[in-house]
This record gives structure tokens, C-alpha cells and sequence, in this order.
């Protein structure tokens, strides 16, 4: 007689937040506006302020990847999941984000096709949160068929919270839209920038934020 056993499964660890980064390479995204973008993220992970942000949550540990998006079905994770706690980590994360290159040289802008695709990416990821939240960078309102309102509600639904950064160098009422239309879940928020070279600053201090959960209230 052989008895067969299930092995435990080993449960990965619990962590603060799941995040997804979502970067615009659309067509109205040239080479130095998508470098400032990939450079502003790369400083970020290595900033002392994201790495106590992190080391303030009761875990210690968040998840995170980085997806870029442009047009139908123009989505793809190019930094996959990895666990960030500490300084070493976060490098390690941050080089891999230096390392990353584009992935679509032109499409449109399909700000409800990545809401979807990011909002899945958030619910499957395999670790135990405590919130789950999609970063949102781009410059321009949705130009595709689809409704941004109806995949944000969806993915509200879920569980999964939409944060916005406006690039309004292009569109002026960029902020409004993205505050109307994208973001949406508990203690949701947007920010502006008025160009692409006040990005970085902006983007540290939204990581901060969406970090650190003492700054969301």
C-alpha cells in the first residue's frame, strides 16, 4: 500500500502593499520624457525617504513590479515581482528598473486597458496584502475605445485602490481628468506636474505617500 502525502504549501510572506508602476510609453512619450520617467523611478527606490516609508509599515516589506502601456493591448510587466524591505533590496529592484527598456515605441493611450491589466496583475500577485495599489504615470486622457469609469469601478470592486500621476504638458486638464476618471479605491489620490522634468521630484513624493499609510489620511 503507498500513502501519498501533500506536502504543505509554503504561504509567502505577508506584506504592507502590493504595487504595480505603470509607466506611459504611448506615442506622445518621447525617448527623453520615457528616460525621465524610468531615471525618476530608479532614484526613488534609491532614496532614503522610500526606504523608511517602507520600514515604517508593520511589516516591513512591500511587493512590487513595473508595467509600461500604450495602446489596445499594448501592456507588459518589465520588471516582475520582487520584494523590497530593505536598502539592499530596493537597489537591487532600482537596477533592475535602470536596466528596463522600452517597450512600444508608438500607440495610443489606453488608460482603461491598463487599469485592467494592472488590476490583474495586482489580485494575482501570490503575496498576502494589506492593500493592493496601481501607480498610474501618463500625459494624456484615454483615446480608445473603452470606458477608464467602468475598469476603475471594477477594480475598486476588487479591492484594489488607483492612484494617478498628470503629466500635463500636453493637457492642461490632465489633473481633473485623471481625479474624475482613474483614480478611485480607498484613500485614492491624484498629483500633477506641469512637465516632465518636475516628474521625479513628484514621483518620490508620491511613493512616499502611497507607502507610508500615516500620509494617507
Amino acid at each position: 500500500l503507498c500513502l501519498l502525502f501533500a506536502l504543505p504549501v509554503r504561504a509567502n510572506k505577508t506584506v504592507d502593499l502590493v504595487l504595480v508602476l505603470a509607466l506611459d510609453v504611448s506615442s506622445s512619450v518621447d525617448a527623453r520624457e520615457f528616460d525621465v520617467q524610468k531615471t525618476g523611478l530608479v532614484l526613488a527606490f534609491r532614496h532614503a525617504a522610500v526606504i523608511a516609508a517602507i520600514q515604517r509599515g508593520r511589516h516591513k516589506r512591500i511587493a512590487v513590479a513595473a508595467v509600461q502601456w500604450a495602446g489596445y493591448r499594448q501592456q507588459r510587466v518589465m520588471v516582475p515581482w520582487m520584494i523590497v524591505g530593505t536598502r539592499s533590496e530596493a537597489a537591487r529592484f532600482s537596477d533592475r528598473l535602470a536596466d528596463m527598456p522600452r517597450a512600444y515605441l508608438d500607440g495610443a493611450t489606453h488608460l482603461s486597458g491598463v487599469i485592467r491589466f494592472a488590476s490583474n496583475l495586482a489580485l494575482e500577485a501570490r503575496h498576502a496584502a494589506v492593500r493592493r495599489v496601481i501607480d498610474i504615470s501618463g500625459d494624456g486622457k484615454d483615446n480608445v475605445r473603452g470606458s477608464p469609469q467602468r475598469a476603475r469601478d471594477l477594480a475598486v470592486a476588487q479591492g484594489v485602490t488607483i492612484n494617478g500621476l498628470a503629466i500635463a504638458n500636453e493637457t492642461p486638464d490632465l489633473f481633473d481628468y485623471y481625479r474624475s476618471h482613474i483614480i478611485g479605491g480607498p484613500s485614492a489620490f491624484a498629483l500633477a506636474v506641469r512637465d516632465y522634468d518636475t516628474y521625479p521630484a513628484a514621483i518620490l513624493r508620491k511613493l512616499v505617500r502611497e507607502i507610508d499609510t500615516r500620509l494617507l489620511y
